[in-house]
């Protein structure tokens, strides 16, 4: 069960990390129309991503000690 749990960090973290502004359309969708993300949103999501990323191999690692 923990296995899913480290998946879908590393999926969460990399789509934050590589395609922030896909993640902004989807979370705007019905309230902004012809938005773009500010570049502030874009720098948190990346480190976010980053965060999600490490806490997924944090995860990894200690499933297995």
């Amino acid at each position: 069960m923990d296995y899913i749990w480290i998946v879908v960090l590393i999926i969460l973290g990399l789509a934050m990390l590589l395609k922030p502004e896909i993640l902004w359309k989807i979370e705007n969708i019905f309230t902004v129309k012809n938005g773009e993300p500010t570049d502030l949103y874009l720098t948190l999501m990346r480190l976010g991503g980053i965060f999600f990323i490490g806490a997924g191999f944090v995860v990894f690692v200690v499933s297995f000690i």
